[in-house]
């Protein structure tokens, strides 16, 4: 473990009675950079949050901030602040009682609090607004408020548990780049929980993705969109065709009754797979220069693209992106290269996913 490491989760379970939340939970967060944990509701995301913030107990295992086990230190003298769907702003004050109010408690000299507070205030480019009241500001605004309420603190650790998901979509696109700039500034890490996958791919650093109280896949976005390791993830992250499949032998894979080469190896031969192939890697052609024909069946445009649905003569549903158009009732051709195909294994952990990568990597 490096001295960047600030927080680390060993073996941690969380349980009430015989309801398990979180099951054998282990990851380390390095200083100064961008996590999410994605994951659909109730699969623990701000439970791991809480546990961070040490609002909830762990049941079994332990959790380190920088070198201490923190398991029983309570969430006042840990160096870290959680911003909150509602922000929990104080609606009778205004926006400079609301940031100075953890200062206040400290009883730090008025002095001091007012340069922190304008310093919190600059950072989140609110300056002027000090003695505005809560209730004149827009969402956006009030998002902004409550993190400099967190960062005049100097946390250590950023919380945030679904902050943007009250705003509207145009806001919440400005918010996510206003957030990814401003953890970039102050340098400090944030541990962002989201249910959007655009939203975790577009801001983070690194993501956890989480199923059933489980880390089912870890790593940067560009790793977990295109080499997912199961259905879930491939699901979950974007838009995926997934076809059952064989492994014929290294670099070539069968389905549809035919076989493919690909770029995955040390699978066994005949071994059943899944095969996903991204919606904007298929590219549309004619029948004939076409690896496989589908039959289009609807057609709607997204604005930037065609989103196109068509079978195959097996039954199997595909999904196009493409900026040309097709036309409902006509055969297809689809073609992909070798890289556009990644190979999943049934039941197989990220453990020996990474193992296998490694084994025909190195």
């Amino acid at each position: 473990m490096t001295n960047h490491t600030n927080i680390v989760f060993e073996g941690v379970n969380k349980a009430y009675d015989d309801n398990v939340i979180l099951h054998d939970i282990n990851f380390e967060i390095e200083k100064g950079k961008f996590y999410t944990l994605l994951g659909p509701s109730g699969c623990g995301k701000t439970t791991i949050l809480r546990l961070i913030a040490g609002f909830t107990d762990v049941t079994e295992g332990s959790i380190k901030i920088n070198d201490q086990i923190v398991n029983d230190i309570s969430p006042n003298k840990r160096k870290v602040n959680t911003i909150f769907q509602d922000y929990a702003l104080f609606p009778h004050m205004n926006v400079f009682d609301n940031i100075a109010f953890g200062l206040s408690l400290k009883k730090l000299p008025k002095s001091e609090i007012e340069a922190k507070v304008k310093n919190a205030l600059k950072m989140v480019q609110l300056s002027g607004y000090e003695n505005r009241e809560i209730r004149e500001m827009s969402g956006g605004q009030q998002q902004r408020v409550a993190i400099a309420r967190a960062i005049v603190n100097e946390p250590e650790v950023l919380l945030l548990d679904e902050p943007l998901s009250a705003l509207d979509l145009k806001l919440r696109t400005d918010m996510q780049y206003e957030l990814r700039e401003l953890q970039r500034r102050l340098g400090i890490t944030f541990i962002f929980v989201t249910h959007d996958q655009e939203e975790a791919l577009a801001m983070s650093d690194w993501i956890f993705v989480m199923d059933k109280g489980k880390i089912v896949q870890s790593g940067t976005p560009v790793d977990i969109y295109d080499e997912p390791i199961n259905r879930f993830v491939a699901d979950f992250i974007g838009e995926s065709n997934i076809i059952a499949g064989t492994m014929v032998e290294d670099y070539k894979v069968k389905m549809v009754g035919k076989e493919f080469e690909c770029e995955d190896a040390g699978i066994t031969p005949g071994e059943r797979i899944e095969v996903v192939i991204r919606p904007e890697d298929l590219e549309l052609t004619t029948v004939e220069k076409g690896k496989l024909v589908v039959n289009v069946d609807s057609q709607l445009f997204r604005g930037v693209h065609y989103e196109i649905i068509g079978y195959d003569k097996d039954g199997n549903e595909w999904m196009v992106h493409s900026t040309k158009k097709a036309v409902i009732g006509q055969d297809i051709g689809l073609y992909f290269t070798p890289h556009d195909i990644h190979v999943m294994r049934l039941g197989e952990t990220e453990e020996e996913f990474d193992a296998r990568l490694e084994s025909y990597e190195a």
